[in-house]
């Protein structure tokens, strides 16, 4: 098969195909596709074809919006539906979500508390004013979660660079330090002495006697002796001793 494209009367251009049954070499196929004639066209231009009639639609014609997507659309259709309350805090930053934060009880106790920053170390001497306000709601959500000042200027104070080494933006730093509150760990209290156990009255001064009894037998000493009556009693295999260093068995 062999195809060419010529333009013919009008600028129009018209393709031509030639399909035979034997192999042609291009020369010949040109002389064969040559020889037919092109398509004469009798209308140059194209005429064109008339717009049918409109149907109204359904109900009287309403003005379209211009304020915006409906609440609907961005409901259902849309992709990428606008934030909610918790995805917006979590997006912000810790100093956007302090400003939307309700005000804390603690806002004056945190204003002292940066207010005596500077006081702590000489590399915070120089944080910007304007600064202290974003580093006053941040200190309020470690006094809310139950720290203290001090724990506040003691991890501030960790946090520092060591001697020596400049710090060129204080305020920066606090405010990095600041940004995570760590849960609150309370002192564990020290162990408490067991009681003693307090005999009745009838019993006080009572020891046990170390003898070989079925139960434990209780008994009132009169000096250190460990052994109560009956056992500190001479057996009869025992010899009893007698004044004059001479020992006699008991009877029999």
């Amino acid at each position: 098969m062999h195809e060419r494209r010529v333009q013919g009367p009008g600028g129009r251009w018209t393709t031509q195909q030639l399909v035979s049954s034997t192999p042609l070499a291009p020369g010949e196929a040109a002389k064969l596709l040559a020889r037919t004639p092109l398509p004469a066209c009798a209308d140059p231009v194209t005429p064109q074809v008339a717009p049918s009639p409109r149907n109204p639609a359904a109900g009287r014609p309403t003005t379209p919006p211009t304020d915006g997507h409906p609440d609907e659309y961005l409901r259902k259709d849309t992709s990428t539906p606008p934030a909610g309350p918790a995805e917006a805090a979590e997006a912000a930053g810790p100093a956007e979500a302090a400003d939307r934060a309700p005000a804390s009880p603690h806002s004056e106790d945190a204003r002292a508390l940066v207010g005596a920053l500077h006081l702590l170390s000489p590399a915070l001497r120089h944080i910007p004013p304007g600064m202290r306000d974003e580093l006053a709601g941040l200190a309020a959500r470690w006094l809310d979660a139950g720290h203290s000042s001090a724990d506040v200027h003691e991890y501030v104070l960790r946090g520092l660079p060591g001697a020596g080494t400049p710090v060129h933006r204080p305020g920066g730093l606090v405010r990095h330090l600041l940004r995570d509150v760590p849960p609150r760990t309370l002192p564990t209290p020290p162990p408490t002495a067991p009681t003693p156990i307090r005999l009745s009255v009838r019993l006080e001064g009572a020891r046990e006697c170390t003898g070989h009894h079925t139960q434990p037998m209780l008994f009132r000493p009169l000096a250190d002796e460990t052994l109560c009556a009956a056992c500190a009693a001479p057996t009869r295999e025992e010899p009893v001793p007698v004044p004059g260093g001479e020992r006699l068995r008991a009877p029999s």
